[in-house]
């Protein structure tokens, strides 16, 4: 095992305050992942203070101006795509914007959304799979009084028991290169990597720890516990895709899908001196439903660990220390609650013919050019998305605009069990989420608010984040007019 790669002021994960103008380039590396040859990273690069920056963790205010050149150097279009910022379509960096080798493009807009944990990652048309296995994603930390008042009172300090995981699984080779292709078992990994680190370890104090999650996979979905011998320990459920909570949530696990985000408190205040805890991905059923007949390549991964199997993915090292108990508040934010009464709902079909996957019988691949979905500016919509039985599950993102889960039906069982209210909601689907995980015959409801002060007519991207689903067509434009 190896100590998991933190927050620093060069390299992979390099802090950088955001908040002034920066140029980044996209490019491959050659980092030292693993022991023995580099790893040719796909990596956004820079220069800040005379230090080098790979990838860096963009730290900025609510109310600042986020403002970020990309300089193409990869040799086919890329882009940079703000995930969960509420932007114009200009500054959204989706696939119809690509960048050109060689070119420039300037992301400049203000920062509006809440605190949380959002990231970038770079989105061209039928080519997002394969650059962010390759590494162009990193982290965009958003800040504001709300979030330093909870820091504050539980004495957080990133870096140290305030901490980003950036989860994603691998598929490696023998010369330490990420190998990927839209085959059968190429986007799935052999290897979990944390903060790009292999087998990590994170020595530990007692005390509590706020751990900050992102599922940066392409395709794996994670059933997330931290688990103390053979038991999951409790945790305190503060905050999702969109920030923080209205009130704390103890939940024992969740699951976790790719693009998703989890802001959780671990106290580890009564464990002694000694001890490991393990967050481990516990065994689920992937639902991976094929068709009578069928055999879509999504479905078999030879190579890699078995979608849904169990799977160790960092350790915790207590050591001695003095125990320092502080109890989390019960209250953490203030949130709007979009108000449905009256909205129109708007029903989405997610299903397959057993060669493409489709979004209410439309394929981005087989008309690139149509607008399906037409939404009028400060309208507030309901849309009910069903998943066909015959599938799997989806986490299905929306560029532009957050929005509130308002209900599940007909979930399947390990997803209503961790639900606690009538409409079958789970905890992690109380605040603002921008990609929300759908099950093979479930139905979820959720309200939007198309609300924005940007000019003219935008037009944005709801997608599958399984990358090779979306890269494979799973993709529809909507466009806000008026």
């Amino acid at each position: 095992m190896r100590p998991l790669r933190m927050p620093g002021a060069s390299g992979l994960l390099t802090v950088v305050q955001a908040n002034r103008p920066l140029a980044l380039s996209a490019t491959i590396a050659h980092e030292q992942l693993l022991p023995g040859r580099t790893t040719d990273l796909w990596a956004y690069r820079g220069s800040v203070e005379g230090h080098r920056v790979v990838n860096p963790l963009l730290r900025v205010s609510r109310g600042e101006m986020l403002d970020v050149t990309l300089v193409n150097r990869l040799g086919e279009d890329t882009t940079i795509h703000w995930h969960g910022m509420h932007v114009d379509e200009r500054n959204d960096g989706s696939g119809m914007h690509p960048v050109g080798n060689g070119a420039s493009q300037r992301y400049r807009f203000r920062i509006d959304n809440r605190a949380g944990l959002y990231w970038y990652h770079a989105h061209p048309h039928f080519r997002t799979g394969a650059q962010i296995h390759q590494g162009l994603a990193g982290l965009l930390l958003i800040e504001d009084e709300e979030d330093e008042q909870l820091r504050a009172q539980l004495d957080l300090r990133l870096g140290d028991n305030e901490i980003p995981l950036i989860i994603q699984d691998k598929l490696i080779d023998r010369h330490n290169n990420f190998k990927h292709s839209m085959g059968e078992e190429d986007w799935l990994g052999n290897f979990t990597l944390v903060n790009w680190t292999r087998q990590p370890f994170l020595e530990v104090t007692r005390r509590v720890y706020r751990l900050r999650m992102l599922n940066a996979s392409n395709g794996r979905t994670y059933r997330l516990a931290f688990m103390r011998r053979d038991e999951a320990m409790p945790l305190q459920l503060i905050g999702n895709d969109g920030g923080l909570l209205e009130r704390t949530q103890q939940i024992t696990e969740a699951f976790l899908a790719p693009a998703q985000r989890l802001d959780v408190l671990l106290d580890l205040a009564h464990v002694p001196a000694g001890e490991h805890i393990m967050l481990r991905s516990l065994a689920y059923d992937p639902m991976e439903n094929e068709p009578p007949g069928q055999e879509l390549p999504a479905f078999h991964h030879e190579l890699a660990v078995p979608m849904g199997a169990a799977a160790d993915i960092m350790s915790l090292r207590v050591g001695e220390s003095t125990p320092k108990p502080i109890p989390a508040p019960a209250a953490l934010a203030s949130m709007r609650r979009i108000a449905v009464a009256d909205a129109p709902v708007r029903q989405f079909r997610l299903h397959t013919d057993g060669q493409r996957w489709y979004i209410n019988g439309y394929n981005y691949h087989q008309d690139m050019q149509a607008i399906p979905v037409t939404v009028r500016r400060n309208q507030v919509e309901i849309w009910e998305i069903r998943n066909e039985m015959e599938s799997m599950p989806h986490p299905m993102h929306l560029h532009g605009f957050q929005f509130q889960v308002l209900g599940r039906r007909d979930s399947p069982d390990q997803v209503r069990r961790l639900s606690r209210a009538a409409n079958g909601t789970t905890p992690q689907d109380l605040g603002w989420s921008d990609t929300v995980l759908i099950w093979p015959g479930e139905t979820v409801k959720i309200a939007l608010d198309f609300s924005h002060d940007f000019k003219g007519d935008q037009t944005y991207m709801f997608h599958c984040h399984n990358l090779e689903h979306e890269d494979q067509g799973m993709m529809m434009s909507y466009r806000v007019v008026g």
